[in-house]
């Protein structure tokens, strides 16, 4: 095994990150010669990093990557025409909002642990932030179009920050992206993409979320320092789409050299 799409890895990723990619590969070789289960070594059948990466990284490459873009938003029963220019990104941090920042900075003080409670008293004094950047697995932007994509293979959605008790991980990033939609004038898609498998057994935390945010009152529930008029006129969807389905439509009637290895790597996470 190697490290597929590597030219567009050393667009997209630090030298860093590469490496990191780059280790687990080789432990996973390791793994397998030597017949290991070990979970350290076989770090590579789950990574979700590369799960996104292999994914999305044929939109780079396709000369019809709008069209292919429509047809992943379709799944989310958005129907909109994707214009240029397109960018793509992945692993992107996001600062909270700064209104957040404001108002978490009040809350703080409501946690139900003693020590956490005096720790953000001490964060508040000093100036620190209460939260740290938001992280987006990838990020698609269209001339209209600002689409926040998270990626789970096994593991769910984060349920709380440390000095918020009810920050769950999908609404940080509908947070994140507002701001960043009002500000470039676009509209935002908040796309999960799992397995079907856990999201049809509800198995997951992101099941039910994914299900309220249908409702802008409830995302304003979990998002309680925006108005609702700010979220419905910024938020165009946000909605669970399989996995297996998004990789069978980034890689439809696509070819390239290494098309066989990235096969072999989706049919064995049971993904194509």
């Amino acid at each position: 095994m190697r490290l597929l799409f590597e030219e567009l890895a050393k667009k997209h990723f630090t030298e860093g990150r590469i490496q990191k990619f780059r280790k687990w590969i080789q432990n996973a070789n390791k793994a397998r010669e030597r017949n290991s289960l070990d979970a350290r070594l076989n770090q590579y059948d789950k990574a979700e990093e590369l799960i996104t990466f292999y994914t999305f990284a044929p939109l780079e490459l396709r000369e019809d990557r709008k069209k292919v873009i429509e047809k992943i938003l379709k799944l989310a029963n958005v129907n909109k025409t994707v214009e240029d220019p397109v960018e793509i990104g992945f692993e992107r941090q996001f600062r909270p909002p700064e209104g957040y920042f404001m108002w978490i900075d009040r809350e703080a003080g409501k946690h139900p642990v003693k020590y956490v409670r005096e720790q953000g008293k001490r964060h508040v004094d000093k100036g620190k932030p209460l939260e740290t950047n938001t992280h987006v697995d990838a990020v698609i932007e269209t001339k209209s179009l600002l689409i926040f994509i998270e990626v789970k293979f096994t593991s769910d959605i984060s349920s709380e920050t440390t000095f918020n008790t009810n920050r769950n991980q999908l609404a940080r990033t509908i947070d994140a992206g507002i701001s960043k939609a009002k500000k470039k004038g676009k509209r935002l898609v908040i796309l999960l993409c799992s397995p079907s498998e856990f999201f049809q057994k509800k198995s997951r935390f992101y099941y039910y979320k994914i299900q309220e945010y249908s409702d802008f009152g409830k995302i304003k529930a979990d998002i309680c320092w925006r108005e609702v008029e700010e979220i419905k006129k910024h938020v165009l969807a946000v909605a669970w789409v399989p996995l297996e389905k998004v990789i069978e439509i980034a890689y439809r009637n696509f070819s390239f050299p290494e098309l066989e290895e990235v096969e072999k790597f989706f049919v064995e996470r049971n993904l194509a």
